[in-house]
């Protein structure tokens, strides 16, 4: 045999060992489609009722200041609230909620920015820090709710620190987030 010939037996030999290796070796076998039906997801959200209202609490009786106060000129030990009603829209047994007042995007002076403490809370529960995760007792959907965000001129603000500084408020949000049980 030629040179040409076995290579070609050798060649041959290998493609039926490779074709080999590309079939599989199976026994009898049944598939079944699974009845199971339809999966819906559930649903948070919320909307404002209407526009929030500003109140000065520190003083009586307490100064009603809308929903703009940007007319109020605020000074160390008073406590500005915030209070909106929100109708949650909720969907699903395991749901769990939780609400949180960011100030990142806030913008003004830094030493009036530094010297308000804010806390964020749900009517009927406690006020807890800026940031921190205030729980949401979800009943009934559709559920009011009322928000209520607390900013504190700090009282121990002296010398000229803060004075004729200003802080936008406009952009401060409120997130309300699911969290798992």
């Amino acid at each position: 045999m030629n040179k040409a010939t076995k290579g070609a037996i050798a060649a041959g030999a290998a493609a039926v060992l490779l074709l080999g290796g590309l079939g599989s070796f199976a026994l009898w076998q049944d598939e079944e489609t699974v009845g199971g039906g339809d999966i819906n997801s559930g649903e948070l959200n919320f909307d404002p009722v209407g526009a929030g209202t500003w109140t000065e609490t520190s003083v009586t009786p307490n100064a009603d200041l809308g929903s703009d106060p940007s007319g109020f000129l605020i000074v160390p030990g008073d406590v500005l609230e915030y209070s909106t009603d929100y109708v949650v829209n909720w969907a699903g047994p395991n749901l769990r909620a939780s609400i949180t007042a960011d100030f990142t995007n806030v913008i003004g002076d830094p030493a009036l920015a530094a010297a308000l403490d804010t806390t964020v809370g749900i009517e009927g529960g406690a006020d807890l820090p800026n940031g921190s995760i205030v729980p949401l007792p979800l009943t009934v959907s559709p559920q009011t709710i009322t928000v209520n965000v607390t900013i504190t001129f700090d009282e121990d603000t002296a010398d000229l620190i803060a004075q004729n500084e200003s802080v936008s408020l406009n952009d401060f949000t409120l997130t309300l987030d699911q969290v798992r049980p």
